[in-house]
Parts: C-alpha cells; structure tokens; sequence
C-alpha cells in the first residue's frame, strides 16, 4: 500500500513545484529583510538549540584545551630539565673554581715555603695511592731521573708529610706519618726537648715516644724535625701535642699528637733534596744546645 503525497504536492509538474518553493523562499526573504517577521522565530529556535550547540562544541573545546595542557606540560618538563642541567653545570663550576681556587692558595704558600726554605726542593704532585688499603703511602710525579734519593723527606705548606721510601725512574712512593712505625726524630719548640715521633696507622694520632712521665710538655706544644737522624733537616714543623696521659707509677707518658701537614688532602708537595754533609749549628734550636750535634743544611 503506497502512501500518497500532500495536498500540496498533489498536482503540477516538478518544475511548477520547484518555482512554487523558489518563490516562497523569496516572499520569505523579503519579508524577513523589510519587516523581520521571522526575527522571533529565529530568537526562539537560538534559544532553544543554545545548549545543543553548547553540548557539540564541548568535546572539541576539551580536547583542544587538552592539547594545549599536554604541550605545556612537554614544554614546562623540558625547561625543568634544562633549568636542572644549568644547576648542575653552575654547582660543577662552582666546585671546580673553588677547587682552583683552594690549589692555587696552596701553590702560592708552597712557593713561598720553597723561596724561603735553605734547602734545595723539588715540586712534585700526588698521582695516586698505592691498592693496599691499610697502607698509608703515596706516589709522587718525581723519581730518580728527577735526583729524588730513598729517604729523602717530602713536605707540604704544612710541613713534614713523610719520605720516599721506594724509588723509580719517574715516581716514587712516599711513606706519610700515619704509617705504622714511621719514626720522624723532633724536638719540642718551646723548650728544645727531644723525642720521636711514631705513626700509629691509618687515622689513628700520632705518637711522641721517649719522653719521661716528668717532661715538660703541654698540650698545644709545636715539635719540629730535631735532625739528629741526618734523614730529615731540623726545624721543619712536624706535628702538635694534643693529649697527655701521665701514668701513675711513673713509667712514663702516652702523648698524642696531630700532624701539622694535611697528609690525606694534600695534592702539591715538595721534595727536600737534603744530604747533610758536615756538623753545623741548627739555628732553630735553643741556645742551651746548640754545642749538640746538627747538621749543616745542603745547598
């Protein structure tokens, strides 16, 4: 069963419909333009399909929007990484200019120290430490091609650090104070007293040996190198008191003292080219015993 067509559309021809509505639609126009007959007709339909049209654009406006979130957030991770980068290479320039900047000060005093020292010295650099952990020994950048000799002392803006005890052509190993056994003889700078300091091992304080429980010893009292050895020259600082236990039964005293070279932090070091030739008075010592047997500085 077919369905017929409107009224409207019941007669005529397809042309005479398709002017019918051509016509319509201009009457319309025309109206709308001169009179706006259809001003309220369009305000209701606006105002009705308002919120359709709200609903349609929402998901394009969310997805632009969040387009928008997700390059600035790209954008804002890559500037956070980029400003982390820029604190890690300023911290890094920091570091090294400080470093440089602490090198320098020690090359500075190492200098002097080697411009007013009356020995010969020879500038050297630590390279590295030897693998045996519990060793306390570093190689300097000087050896025998350089004039280095075993046993020849090696010092810092500080003072004594230790002596060569190995020797190759173009490095040697140098024993430190904290060496277990290294024996640096001293004498106490306020008084002119002798003794000998002893290293005790890795981090552990030195120690002045051979002193009676009724010497007079302070805490705070300087000891240099006595000479009396011929290995190392006299009045280069040594170490400081900084402990005196007396024993009761006057056996004698357990002194500890504190290196007053950096032995563990020291990159820049001086070799003493000293070879005691001949007796000579030691001006560093005290006029009391300055008859005792010194040895002349080398040239």
């Amino acid at each position: 069963m077919f369905r017929s067509p409107p009224a409207l559309f019941n007669t005529g021809a397809p042309i005479y419909k398709m002017l019918w509505l051509v016509g319509l639609a201009t009457l319309l126009m025309v109206l709308d333009l001169r009179y706006q007959a259809t001003d309220q007709i369009r305000s209701v339909i606006q105002h009705v399909l308002h919120p359709v049209q709200v609903l349609v654009n929402q998901p394009g406006r969310m997805l632009s929007s969040l387009s928008d979130d997700l390059v600035m957030m790209k954008t804002m991770k890559q500037t956070i990484i980029e400003q982390k980068n820029t604190i890690k290479d300023l911290a890094l320039l920091s570091s090294n200019s400080e470093n440089l900047e602490s090198e320098n000060k020690n090359l500075r005093k190492l200098l002097r120290l080697q411009e007013q020292s009356p020995y010969k010295t020879l500038a050297a650099e630590i390279i590295y430490n030897p693998i045996n952990p519990s060793s306390q020994k570093v190689v300097i950048s000087r050896g025998k091609n350089d004039g280095v000799l075993l046993g020849m002392p090696v010092a810092n803006d500080g003072g004594i650090i230790g002596q060569v005890v190995r020797l190759y052509d173009d490095v040697a190993e140098v024993a430190l104070l904290e060496e277990r056994d290294a024996t640096v003889p001293i004498m106490v700078s306020r008084n002119g007293q002798r003794g000998v300091v002893f290293g005790a091992g890795r981090s552990a304080p030195l120690e002045l040996r051979f002193v009676s429980n009724f010497s007079d010893l302070d805490v705070g009292d300087y000891l240099s190198t006595s000479g009396i050895d011929g290995v190392f020259p006299p009045g280069i600082p040594v170490a400081i008191i900084t402990k005196i236990e007396r024993a009761i039964d006057n056996s004698g005293a357990q002194i500890s003292c504190r290196p007053l070279a950096e032995l563990n932090s020291s990159k820049h070091v001086m070799v003493l080219l000293y070879h005691p030739t001949s007796d000579a008075p030691n001006p560093t010592v005290p006029e009391s015993i300055k008859n005792k047997k010194n040895f002349k500085r080398a040239n």
